[in-house]
């Protein structure tokens, strides 16, 4: 298989701000099948707040494997993370701003097999990192893991804390956000991360459809799939991170590909 571990889908009447954007999972699987990438992660953009309704239906009218990563901002009862679960859930967008009244969630979180996707990086978290790392929690970072890219990566030492914290630990960290971070950083932040952690810790995620105030399909898919070949010019590598890894964390090994329209209807 070859997993894009993040894309965003939504019907086009559900995004209220400019541009109107087509983002549903046809429009998002033609565009994977075009490119070879056969799995998909389905992660709630930010306009569509806490509210996983919309994921989850998109989810229903899936042709291709996917996984969900609602996302999780106030507690909830085990029992709604649990029918998650079952409806295809993997992990949980979270970030770790305000952790404290999320703490019974993240403990049925652990008990149901669900990873955490933080957002935001790592910056000024890492005693929380390693807090959740030692009761057994998973931990993916999203957007190379750091908040901003304005540092050179060869002397970033959030990349460097960063980088220990996942060494030799349950952590990955997702080279994605094509629209938002500048060319030479993003190849200089790969390359650590590469040598560092190698493929075996590294996701890709395309973030598309890329959606700003100004434009709707800028880049296009294929346009992101060539980001990341740049990125990691190795074959291997990139086959490591789109495949194995990506399949393990995600769950996508022994999964039906109509697995969640099955249990949706």
């Amino acid at each position: 298989m070859r997993i894009d571990c993040e894309v965003h889908a939504f019907r086009r009447e559900t995004r209220c701000a400019a541009p109107v954007i087509d983002g549903s999972l046809q429009e998002l699987e033609g565009a994977a099948r075009d490119c070879a990438v056969t799995g998909l992660v389905l992660v709630q953009p930010a306009f569509l707040n806490d509210d996983p309704t919309e994921l989850f239906a998109q989810a229903s009218e899936a042709t291709m494997p996917v996984r969900l990563i609602p996302p999780l901002v106030q507690p909830l009862a085990s029992e709604v993370l649990e029918a998650w679960g079952r409806s295809g859930a993997a992990g949980l967008a979270v970030s770790l701003d305000n952790p404290d009244p999320l703490a019974e969630s993240f403990k049925a979180a652990l008990q149901l097999g669900l990873h955490l996707e933080v957002s935001g990086g790592i910056d000024g978290r890492e005693h929380l990192a390693e807090l959740l790392l030692a009761d057994g929690h998973r931990l993916v970072f999203r957007g190379f893991g750091l908040a901003d890219c304005v540092r050179d990566p060869a002397w970033d030492q959030r990349l460097e804390r960063l980088l220990a914290l996942a060494k030799g630990a349950e952590v990955w960290v997702k080279m994605s956000g094509i629209a938002r971070v500048p060319d030479g950083w993003d190849r200089a932040a790969a390359r650590k991360m590469l040598e560092a952690l190698g493929p075996e810790q590294l996701l890709f995620g395309s973030e598309w459809p890329h959606m700003t105030a100004a434009h709707a399909y800028v880049p296009s898919y294929a346009q992101t799939i060539a980001w990341f070949e740049t990125l990691v010019p190795d074959e291997h590598a990139r086959g490591r991170m789109l495949g194995e890894t990506a399949a393990a964390l995600y769950d996508f090994r022994n999964q039906d590909p109509v697995y969640v329209r099955k249990i949706a209807e």
